[in-house]
């Protein structure tokens, strides 16, 4: 580690008083300590650095070329701690602050509104503007800066999006209760073979792999195809046919019993991916990075829900 990741800001704050001022007494009256006080710290500072910041001189002081050098940056700490304690004060509800959000529909009606209720709980001058969009739209709004943050199920890649968290999510059988397979633990595609189903449109919702394993499926026993995955449960509530896709939308309707999710368990069937996207290398908003973190945790707790709730599944086989 360098030795200015050791200097103390104390330190740089006199170093910076005594600059404006040309002496040290002059700097000490202006902070109101004693001058020996600032000669302490500007020594302290010369020897961690290893230069002579400043020429002493009767009538007070003169920068030396290190010491120019060390001003220089001084000032750029200055400008970067006023703009932190600026977007803090944000979240302290001292200003209004709004985070930009894209996510597909199921997510912001399954996912977000408790975590946002609560944060909002804790910044009510934080507000939020909120497009719910399809995956590929989301990525897209992320690369763009058209939001802060993006939510979306197995996000395609792209190099100007990175991912700041994510969690596995089944991939699964939607049904009402009645039907035959309800009360199976998991399921095998060979299981919904000659089964009639309800299509999400490619890109919505479900991992690229399951969808095309369906639609070769599908192609017998489609009954429907839609790009609403709230369609999709509806007409799967009504007993057109069944679904296969995430629980991540219906988890409502899961709790009352309307429908049921059975997991795919299945080599050729991988887990969903619910993902946080930001734009890569682009610095957050302070209220857009506090809530990232908030939706980090999330996920990282729906991922061990989500692991927890499989090894239930399949012990009871």
């Amino acid at each position: 580690m360098s030795s200015f990741m050791h200097v103390h800001l104390i330190a740089l704050r006199y170093f910076r008083e005594t600059v404006r001022c040309g002496s040290m007494r002059q700097a000490a009256e202006a902070l109101r300590v004693a001058p020996s006080a600032i000669n302490r710290q500007i020594l302290k500072l010369e020897d961690q650095l290893q230069c002579k910041l400043f020429e002493r001189m009767a009538d007070g002081v003169r920068l030396t070329g290190a010491g120019e050098v060390l001003y220089r940056h001084a000032r750029e700490i200055d400008a970067l701690l006023d703009r932190a304690l600026s977007e803090l004060d944000d979240l302290r509800g001292l200003r209004r602050g709004r985070v930009g959000l894209a996510s597909e529909d199921g997510i912001i009606r399954d996912v977000l509104p408790p975590l946002l209720a609560a944060f909002h709980q804790e910044f009510p001058r934080v507000s939020f503007g909120i497009d719910v969009m399809t995956g590929p739209d989301v990525v897209q709004a992320v690369a763009e800066g058209q939001c802060d943050l993006g939510l979306a199920m197995h996000p395609q890649r792209h190099p100007d999006v990175t991912v700041l968290g994510e969690a596995a999510v089944p991939i699964g059988a939607v049904m009402r209760p009645e039907h035959p397979l309800a009360q199976r633990a998991t399921l095998r595609l060979s299981d919904l073979a000659t089964e009639p189903v309800v299509m999400l449109k490619h890109g919505i919702g479900a991992q690229p792999d399951a969808h095309g394993l369906v639609r070769r499926w599908a192609q017998r026993t489609e009954v429907a195809e839609t790009n609403s995955p709230g369609a999709v449960a509806a007409l799967v509530r009504a007993g057109l046919a069944l679904a296969m896709r995430s629980p991540i939308g219906i988890r409502a309707e899961i709790a009352t019993g309307e429908l049921v999710f059975v997991p795919v368990v299945d080599p050729q069937v991988k887990a969903g991916r619910l993902a946080l996207l930001a734009r890569r290398e682009r610095a957050l908003p302070v209220a857009a990075a506090v809530l990232a973190e908030r939706v980090k945790a999330l996920l990282a707790e729906t991922d061990r829900e989500t692991q927890a709730a499989m090894d239930a599944r399949m012990r009871s086989r």
